[in-house]
């Protein structure tokens, strides 16, 4: 029997309604950020929810061998999907559930450039538990997580589990439905939270009058930091253009600062150049299947299905020429 892979997310959502849910700290800059994702989120429409929950319902079913159950679920679920289909017959990948998840370190980037030492030492000795270890908390970013049903693959897979239970074929049944759960898309995006810091911090520079030269050099001072500990926890390259060049900008400023503080298009340049090494490290990556492999599956057991009838029409066949004789 096919094993399911479903994740936490997944089954988050088939127990209950699609929620939003984060765990973060208090920073204003971080709380926008999940604000601005929480107001671009768009809820699927609940013929696609209903549809997918009662195939998750079709599969515990099975599991527990209540056929005449598991049917009517999944005949529910493709009225459900039908209906989200007629209304829109485009549907194809769409966002069913969003969540976000805050990680912090609150280490400066000494801190975190001591523990890499310690890090790659242990790992010379071969000592890589404890490596992991020390590592591992070495986070600082918003994880947008979004999981994605494929309208051209999904149903199709619900329909093949209720032909195969039709048939009496439990096992094809659930192994169908298995393939349904497990072509949904996971794709996960990381906004590194240093970045963000570093580009409020100059936000917060450019705004102060330029009398307070002090206070405005310490701002960027601290935008540089931040930007060091982005690239020490791996968001960016020390050889990235983009990183090369804010911190270049930053000299740029603090030295006009000392001057004739004329800085305004210096900082608009910086501004943009934030913009473009935020846009290069918003990592977005599919976590479970994507849509071809998830059409490969479908149609394999599609093939394996076929391949069946015929196999089952030529032993009926052979059955009925000896029943004949006889």
């Amino acid at each position: 029997m096919k094993r399911v892979i479903i994740s936490a997310v997944t089954c988050a959502l088939l127990f209950g309604a699609t929620a939003l849910q984060a765990k973060t700290d208090k920073r204003i800059l971080v709380k926008n950020e999940m604000a601005t994702e929480a107001k671009n989120h768009k809820v699927a429409p609940k013929e696609i929810i209903l549809g997918m929950q009662n195939t998750f319902k079709a599969l515990q079913d099975l599991h527990m061998n209540k056929k005449d159950d598991a049917k009517k679920d999944l005949k529910t679920a493709l009225a459900s999907f039908d209906k989200a289909l007629k209304a829109n017959p485009k549907l194809d990948l769409i966002p069913v559930d969003e969540r976000l998840q805050a990680f912090e370190f609150l280490g400066t980037s000494k801190d975190i450039q001591k523990t890499l030492d310690l890090g790659q030492k242990l790992l010379k000795e071969h000592d890589t538990q404890a490596a992991i270890d020390l590592i591992s908390p070495l986070k600082d970013e918003l994880d947008i997580t979004t999981m994605a049903i494929p309208m051209k693959v999904y149903p199709v897979a619900v329909k093949k589990a209720l032909d195969a239970l039709n048939k009496g074929d439990t096992t094809g049944a659930y192994n169908a439905v298995a393939n349904a759960m497990n072509s949904l898309v996971i794709f996960k995006t990381v906004v590194p939270t240093p970045l963000l810091v570093a580009q409020d911090l100059v936000i917060d520079a450019s705004k102060l009058n330029k009398s307070k030269k002090e206070e405005e050099t310490k701002l960027l001072e601290a935008a540089k930091e931040a930007l060091k500990r982005a690239e020490l926890l791996g968001y960016t390259k020390k050889f990235d253009p983009a990183y090369k060049s804010l911190n270049a900008s930053i000299d740029a400023i603090e030295k006009e600062i000392k001057g004739k503080n004329v800085v305004e298009k210096l900082y608009d340049k910086l501004k943009n150049d934030f913009k473009t090494l935020i846009k290069h490290t918003h990592e977005s990556k599919v976590k479970v299947e994507n849509r071809v492999k998830a059409e490969k599956k479908v149609n394999n057991f599609q093939k394996k299905e076929d391949k069946k009838a015929i196999k089952d029409t030529k032993e009926f066949k052979k059955d009925a020429v000896q029943a004949e004789k006889k």
